[in-house]
């Protein structure tokens, strides 16, 4: 796996821990984080289990745009697809199904209008005016 390239100065990143990025939060110690070390307090947590970066590091102001963005604007629209009155779920399995593929959806509508790949498209690969632009 290769380090996450920093999109401000274009260094990879490297691997630490939650110990190192967040030392009052022993809860968080042993995850791993990809940080650069040039930017200050730029870097990304990864994906569970994984040391898998869920994007580029990023520093506070982008972290910020980059969370807001994902969590009130993205997720609500496929979070609750099962719940919208055209379908009716007959169990978890059809609801998260019904999610998955909304899910997939709003992110190929996003990539089409942004004009970007849907590898392209997530959240944690964006810039501030990416995310603005979303």
């Amino acid at each position: 796996m290769a380090a996450p390239i920093c999109p401000t100065c274009q260094t990879p990143a490297r691997l630490t821990d939650g110990a190192e990025i967040y030392p009052h939060r022993r809860d968080l110690a042993a995850l791993p984080i990809w940080k650069c070390d040039v930017c200050p307090n730029a870097y990304v947590g990864c994906h569970p289990g994984t040391e898998d970066a869920l994007g580029t590091p990023a520093g506070p102001e982008l972290r910020k745009a980059r969370m807001t963005l994902h969590h009130s604007r993205i997720d609500p629209l496929w979070k609750k697809a099962d719940q919208c009155g055209a379908y009716q779920p007959e169990d978890d399995r059809a609801r998260k199904h019904i999610r998955r593929a909304a899910r997939t959806r709003v992110y190929a509508y996003l990539a089409d209008k942004m004009g970007l790949t849907t590898d392209e498209t997530h959240t944690g690969m964006f810039s501030i005016e990416q995310c603005r632009q979303a």
